[in-house]
């Protein structure tokens, strides 16, 4: 894509998620350059669509003062997820070109109570569009630098979560097959407001170690393990006494009660299955 071809820029402009997609695949500083030609209008659809860390590896590279306007042009939501994954060093620097009003609406928007899944999250995921083939995400996979983990989150253009895939399924998957043909909906994410505390009863954690946390809107944010939710809580224990056998109970009957909440949830989810069956076979 030349920045003096006429057609570049109507491509941006008329196919914003198009041209996100085929961004993505580029090395960030080819993405960096090539955006600093177009004006920021132009820009800012296709960064807000492009996935979340790639399109902060790219603001990441630009100059400060283009990516400031870049963020103050986007909606509060779009920045902030950009803007969370951006290096320490890189919010200092743009601090200077971002308004006291933008600045307070991007630190509103990612403030969370303390002990929150959205306090607790980790930010960076493994995740995809919903709309690209198998072959076309092996291929985004294939050239990762970090090693993949065995879920991938599946993401629609406003980065809401529509499901998740297994490594293994989508490395057996037929090349042509969509994402959304094979990937899993049930996904039982979690409320980035949701405490720490109900956490530990999520039905999910009976399959699974680690689970999406998502907004209000169904935007995924990041994911929580349930080892660090169980360090949080360990933590918590060792400082509130200094008793070690008071430790011990509280830490046992946190075990315990946490196991029954499961568990219960578990034969509700199984009491109901069967109870649909009856009612089937009647």
């Amino acid at each position: 894509m030349k920045v003096d071809n006429a057609l570049s820029l109507k491509y941006l402009l008329e196919f914003p998620a198009e041209a996100a997609r085929v961004l993505e695949q580029a090395a960030a500083e080819d993405v960096a350059a090539l955006f600093s030609e177009f004006p920021v209008q132009t820009i800012v659809p296709v960064l807000a669509t492009m996935l979340s860390e790639k399109a902060a590896s790219c603001v990441e590279l630009m100059d400060d003062m283009f990516s400031a306007k870049l963020l103050s042009a986007m909606s509060v939501s779009s920045a902030a997820r950009i803007y969370h994954l951006l290096s320490e060093s890189k919010q200092k620097s743009l601090e200077s070109f971002i308004s006291d009003k933008t600045q307070k609406q991007i630190h509103q928007y990612l403030k969370y109570p303390a002990l929150s899944a959205g306090a607790l999250l980790q930010n960076k995921v493994d995740m995809l569009p919903v709309n690209i083939t198998v072959a076309d995400a092996n291929r985004r996979i294939g050239h990762l630098e970090h090693a993949v983990s065995c879920e991938i989150y599946i993401v629609n253009d406003a980065h809401q979560l529509q499901g998740m895939v297994e490594l293994g399924r989508l490395l057996k998957s037929s090349h042509h097959l969509l994402l959304r043909d094979i990937m899993i909906r049930k996904t039982q994410p979690v409320s980035a407001h949701a405490m720490a505390e109900s956490l530990l009863s999520h039905p999910g954690w009976i399959t699974r170690r680690r689970l999406p946390v998502i907004e209000r809107d169904n935007t995924l944010l990041g994911v929580l393990e349930y080892k660090r939710l169980q360090k949080i809580f360990i933590d918590i224990n060792k400082t509130s006494t200094n008793d070690p056998v008071e430790n011990i109970f509280s830490l046992t009957h946190l075990y315990w009660t946490t196991l029954a909440q499961l568990l219960n949830s578990l034969f509700t989810v199984t009491s109901s299955g069967n109870a649909t069956k009856t009612g089937e076979k009647k």
